[in-house]
């Protein structure tokens, strides 16, 4: 025969239709060519394992019924059918939640070894914790069946959305960065999917990816190792498979990026890149054909995710997302101007957010900054070497001396000194913290700065010679100073009520704003002033703005989504800044004056600017950073944290049950509502976005969630279906509590643009309804009956007890300035108060006389290396048990310099 045999047949070669002569001459062929040979290999491995070269006999019936218990579950109804068994949406009475319980077919636990190993690696696979990943919640078996748990899901999978058409741009934008950060966390655990397609990718109704069954054809395929190894059978599904996986050669994560890049393909051209009839067909294009081309800079992306050799795709899911990322900065945005609510959590999350780097960052991947040019080699000195955390750092004016507030140790912050050259640090012997140090040999400090408060941070700017002497006290209530390199007039950003102020010199107001206004430097030359402007008070969201002599600020870079430190070049042609996309880990930047951006460097881990010297001497630090959480009873405390950024944000009246929100790596910027109870079983995830505050019957929490528009729901604990609320003319919500009747929410949020308030929302029954005044915003606990509400005056230090409807019903003897609220005792004659510095003081104060007694002390174990503060705390109603988050960030100075 001359030329190869057509796909036909092959296929009737490998079902055995061909006269004996016809089967001669393709077995002579085979021998002779190699493609032929793989082709004709991998159509048999693939039929055999399908059941189609032999009988195939009747499927058998569900094994499950309604209302059947299989284990802790009981199977509501049948959800689905496929290859993998059956799938029936179930609910765990335990934890009162839907779940989905796939079974698996029998032939799965003929051995005894193999259903041990499955049930191991199966755990393996419940460990991944990611928003782009299905969570796997338990393992086992009934009446000799295995089974798998997950959580339930609503929406759609992409195969379901992709009938109906190719997707927009933006939206394969948004998911191929999503699946790629799914997929690179299940990597470095070692997970590879191996059948990655549009069945097994879902699309919630926020339009947020999922991966499905991550680890299951691993897990399936040690199950029938033997019959596999006999049969040769490849996994997969033929037209998003890997050549290599074709050949039934080993493969790695490669193989996962090559899947991901014909479903990206599709989703983008409504058409697989490897085409056919029949899967023969499409197996052979993947070994044979090159894909067809897609436009622009994200068909050569997916081309690359294409190549047949692994060794020419991207190496890791990691630098797909890095890459695809890079097309969404620069992509332009076609989306109307956002009306929505923004979350605002309790205070206290501010300045961990702005001041650590974004541990809860708010961006989405898709609406990233602008084009990064070239990276710079440079190489990194440490210059600080104790355990605690660095709150800020300076360069002297001449570069060779740099000073710093660190708390190190479990101590106070106190300001320290280093020579560049010789970086041995000495302590200056003032509780303190450095903004600024001028040419003329003077230092801007924080003086006993209270850090991680509502207030930012602020405290009182005082001066002091670098000569010696203490510092004297100059100005109350800020939070950034700076002078620049010349002889110029002090700058000062200060909070004046509930507006950020940047004034120059102190008393001049340059521009005022209810968004958080930090990181505040003078340029060089003195004619501008750099900061970052979040437009949230609790957000650290946000970008790179620019004061000139004359008019309003203007923006450089904008729409990071975590973004903290700043400092000029010593040329004033950039401004230089530490910032994230879409995660807690941040890199080095700068842009020019007409708003070009550029990646200067970065790292593995977090990265945080803090100073440029005149000589180009760069000071960063190298946070280690985790947000954790605790629970106390009687004495003892126990970790409850899961991941590294557990923040807790409301404890059930019996402090028995957490809720509290995940986000850094592991949730990322969508966050995960959690509820979890005290006594360390596992926690329940009840689904994307940050909690707020849980009903008093456990079976309501109110939720913020993140998609193309930011909105507000009510997600149920256990069976039901979430409800989206309308809260405006309510635009910022700082935070929220329900009533103890359960039908009405306490918000503490404000109108567009104006002072905060507390208001009144029945969900379902109209608009929030203001109980106090603008400026009355304060935070504020719920006495049991629901009729009296409490709250300290920041303004005035005066504690008040007012009615749900906002009247005074009477003042609190004594003051209370610096502290907070944090509840009633149950018995309604006694309030809780905490302090903000460390360690923490809980006080039970009679409403009535103002006598105040010590009740509680946290950490009740003394102040830890690293720990920075106690950001939200909360007491059961009898006050015999309590929980609160804490942030812990291990601080190490270095000096970056270009290589030589």
């Amino acid at each position: 025969m001359t030329g190869c045999p057509t796909e036909e047949t092959i296929l009737a070669f490998v079902e055995g239709r061909l006269q004996p002569p016809q089967r001669a001459l393709i077995e002579a062929h085979v021998s002779r060519c190699d493609a032929c040979g793989e082709l004709l290999a991998a159509v048999a491995r693939t039929w055999h394992a399908e059941g189609r070269l032999q009988p195939v006999e009747p499927a058998p019936p569900r094994p499950f019924s309604d209302g059947e218990q299989v284990g802790p579950y009981t199977v509501v109804g049948h959800a689905a059918s496929g290859a993998m068994g059956d799938v029936y949406r179930a609910h765990d009475g335990r934890l009162g939640r839907d779940v989905a319980l796939k079974v698996l077919p029998a032939r799965f636990v003929q051995d005894p070894e193999r259903l041990a190993r499955f049930h191991q690696e199966a755990r393996a696979a419940g460990a991944l914790s990611h928003p782009h990943l299905l969570t796997l919640f338990d393992v086992g078996t009934h009446e000799g069946l295995p089974y798998l748990v997950t959580e339930w899901l609503e929406g759609v999978t992409l195969r379901e959305r992709l009938l109906r058409g190719p997707l927009q741009r933006e939206h394969v934008l948004r998911l191929g960065i999503q699946y790629s950060r799914g997929l690179a966390a299940a990597h470095a655990r070692g997970i590879i999917h191996r059948d990655l397609k549009p069945a097994n990718l879902f699309i919630g109704p926020d339009g947020n990816g999922r991966i499905l069954d991550f680890g299951l054809a691993r897990l399936t395929e040690n199950l029938q190792d033997a019959a596999l190894t006999q049969s040769g059978a490849v996994m997969g599904t033929a037209g998003y498979m890997a050549p290599e996986q074709i050949r039934a050669q080993p493969v790695d994560a490669r193989a996962d990026i090559f899947a991901l890049g014909a479903v990206l393909h599709e989703a983008v051209s409504g058409q697989l890149p490897f085409g056919g009839d029949s899967p023969v067909e499409r197996m052979s294009a993947a070994l044979r054909d090159d894909p067809p081309t897609l436009p622009g800079e994200l068909g050569t992306v997916i081309a690359r995710c294409l190549a047949k050799s692994p060794g020419d795709r991207f190496q890791s899911a990691q630098d797909l997302a890095f890459a695809l990322e890079s097309i969404a900065a620069r992509a332009p945005k076609h989306r109307a101007p956002l009306a929505r609510p923004a979350l605002l959590p309790v205070a206290g999350v501010a300045l961990l957010l702005g001041a650590l780097g974004g541990v809860f960052a708010f961006s989405r991947a898709w609406e990233t900054p602008a084009p990064v040019r070239e990276v710079v080699d440079l190489n990194y000195r440490p210059v600080t070497f104790r355990r605690g955390h660095v709150l800020n750092a300076r360069f002297s004016a001449d570069g060779h001396t740099l000073f710093y507030g660190a708390a190190w140790e479990g101590g106070r912050a106190e300001l320290y000194s280093a020579r560049t050259e010789r970086p041995l640090s000495q302590a200056l012997g003032h509780p303190a913290d450095v903004l600024a140090a001028s040419p003329q040999g003077e230092l801007a400090v924080l003086l006993e700065p209270r850090f991680f408060d509502a207030d930012h941070g602020s405290g009182t700017l005082g001066l002091m010679p670098l000569s010696g002497g203490a510092p004297r006290a100059v100005l109350d209530g800020v939070l950034e100073a700076d002078w620049g390199r010349r002889d110029g007039p002090l700058m000062v950003v200060r909070r004046v009520g509930e507006k950020f102020r940047l004034e120059q010199p102190p008393g001049t107001v340059r521009f005022e704003s209810q968004g958080w206004i930090s990181n505040a430097r003078v340029s060089p030359d003195g004619a501008r002033i750099a900061f970052l402007f979040h437009e949230h008070p609790k957000d650290d969201r946000g970008g790179v703005w620019v004061l000139e002599k004359e008019g309003a600020p203007r923006q450089l870079s904008g729409e990071w989504g975590s973004i903290r430190g700043l400092a000029w070049a010593p040329d004033g042609s950039e401004v230089w800044f530490t910032a994230s996309r879409t995660d807690a880990d941040s890199a080095l930047f700068a842009v020019d004056l007409g708003g070009k951006t550029r990646l200067v460097d970065r790292i593995a881990g977090r990265m945080v600017l803090h100073d440029i010297a005149s000589n180009g001497l760069v000071l960063v630090d190298h946070p280690v950073i985790r947000t954790g959480l605790a629970f106390g009873r009687a004495g003892e405390e126990r970790d409850l944290t899961w991941s590294d950024s557990s923040f807790m944000t409301d404890l059930s009246r019996d402090g028995r049950t957490v809720l509290f929100a995940e986000g850094g790596q592991v949730e990322g910027p969508t966050y995960g509502a959690y509820l979890r109870t005290t006594d360390g079983a596992p926690p329940i995830r009840l689904g994307d976005g940050l909690p707020m505050a849980l009903s008093p019957d456990g079976k309501w929490v109110l939720t913020a969630k993140y998609g193309e528009r930011t909105g507000f729901v009510l997600l149920p604990t256990g069976a039901g279906e979430s409800r989206t609320l309308d809260l405006a003319p309510v635009a910022v919500v700082l935070g929220a509590r329900w009533f103890p009747d359960g039908k009405r929410l306490l918000l503490r949020g404000s109108e567009a643009g104006r002072p905060a308030r507390l208001w009144v929302f029945e969900p379902g029954a109209g608009a929030p309804r203001a109980m106090t005044g603008e400026g009355m915003g304060f935070e504020a606990t719920i006495a049991s009956d629901g009729k009296r509400l409490a709250a300290v005056d920041a303004t005035t230090g005066s504690l008040r007890v007012f009615s749900d409807t906002g009247e005074t019903v009477s003042t609190v003897p004594g003051t209370f300035a610096g502290q907070s609220v944090v509840g009633w005792h149950v018995n309604g004659d006694a309030l809780y108060l905490r302090s903000v510095s460390l360690p923490v003081q809980v006080s039970r104060v009679d409403v009535r006389t103002g006598a105040s007694v010590p009740h509680l002390t946290v950490p009740a174990r003394g102040t830890p290396p690293g720990l920075v503060s106690i950001m939200t705390l909360a007491l059961s109603e009898d006050g015999s048990a309590h929980t609160y988050s804490y942030s812990e960030a291990l601080s190490r100075l270095f000096l970056l310099e270009r290589e030589r």
